[in-house]
């Protein structure tokens, strides 16, 4: 992003920050004096504990007006006019710039003259990454109420399009493991229809289209119970969880969800990426992991087989959806996840 793409999200003239530096930036923040670069820096994802000393370091670095500023030149603020009739209080943003690949998309924190967050904005430009903001819109749109934010704005933006949504309380979930039971409960109320027989799914109609010779063998061992239909949030992880001070849970970032799902792959789904991008483990750790996790919740009632096929399911999802966003096969997530789904780790 050049100083002048800069200039969709900052006002003109204003004198901009970015971290970790300028050549290879992940967040843009407006430089207003310590106390407002110390909150909105706080923007800056880090999970492991090398990385939150690291952010720990930039923000410290940014807050004392150590880093280098650059300055918007442009002679409006197209941001402020998408968001003004939803969100006049609009005073500053924090961009953050997405992974890199090709659904790769910018998220917005949009603050108030007070530093409190106003809302997010979501932009893509790149033709994966439009159509999983559209497909983002589309689930928020008709997601039950309190399970997500509210979608506030959808429309062009920029070379591309922009997705204005509510802000939820809370802070990040820890990537401990195992997960809280408080995700559980989430997970549960995720349940949108009474359990149908497993040729009855529609998730289960859905993925049998795709003709993957490995799914009949995945599927077998679910076909002798009737399953629920379940929203599936799609990238169910710890940096898209919100814990508020009464401990109840809410998920963000939506783009990979389905209405109607199948129950528990968010769950095989958080322990396996979380082991991998968080904990680093093998592709056979985190599904050793992940079978405990599931075997062991009795509420779910899941034998090993039904585990391992669900463990199977939730990876092999994964990697399908980063596919379809253009992502190679020797992306090293996605060998990583075919090495769950097409080795040996589902049957450890």
């Amino acid at each position: 992003m050049t100083v002048a793409d800069l200039g969709l999200f900052f006002p003109p003239g204003s004198h901009v920050v970015a971290l970790p530096n300028w050549e290879n930036p992940r967040l843009y923040l407006p430089a207003r004096g310590p106390l407002r670069s110390w909150r909105q820096s706080s923007f800056y994802p880090a999970f492991r504990p090398g990385a939150r000393l690291y952010r720990l370091s930039l923000r410290l670095g940014a807050a004392a007006g150590l880093a280098e500023t650059r300055t918007v030149l442009s002679s409006d603020w197209p941001l402020r006019r998408f968001t003004q009739e939803m969100l006049p209080q609009l005073a500053s943003a924090a961009i953050l710039i997405g992974t890199s690949g090709p659904a790769q998309g910018i998220t917005v924190q949009l603050r108030d003259e007070k530093t409190q967050v106003l809302g997010y904005l979501k932009y893509a430009h790149k033709d994966a990454a439009l159509r999983r903001l559209r497909h983002e819109y589309h689930i928020l749109s008709n997601l039950p109420a309190g399970i997500g934010p509210e979608p506030l704005k959808f429309g062009p933006f920029g070379n591309g399009e922009a997705l204005l949504k509510s802000a939820l309380p809370g802070e990040l979930l820890s990537a401990a493991l195992p997960p809280p039971k408080a995700l559980l409960s989430l997970l549960n109320s995720y349940v949108v229809l009474p359990p149908v027989p497993l040729k009855d799914h529609p998730w289960v109609r859905r993925v049998r289209e795709l003709e993957t010779p490995e799914l009949d063998a995945w599927l077998e061992p679910l076909a002798d119970k009737s399953w629920p239909v379940a929203v599936q949030h799609g990238d169910f992880v710890p940096w898209n969880l919100l814990k508020e001070s009464d401990g109840t849970l809410r998920a963000v970032d939506w783009e990979y969800a389905t209405l109607e799902g199948f129950p528990y792959l968010d769950l095989a789904y958080y322990v396996l990426h979380t082991s991998a991008l968080i904990h680093r483990r093998s592709p056979l750790e985190a599904a050793s992991r992940a079978l405990e996790c599931l075997s062991r919740l009795s509420s779910f009632a899941l034998n090993t087989r039904e585990a391992q096929a669900l463990i199977c399911l939730a990876a092999f999802d994964a990697y399908r959806k980063s596919s379809e966003d253009g992502q190679p096969p020797d992306n090293g997530l996605q060998v990583w996840r075919r090495a769950i789904w097409g080795g040996t780790a589902c049957s450890a």
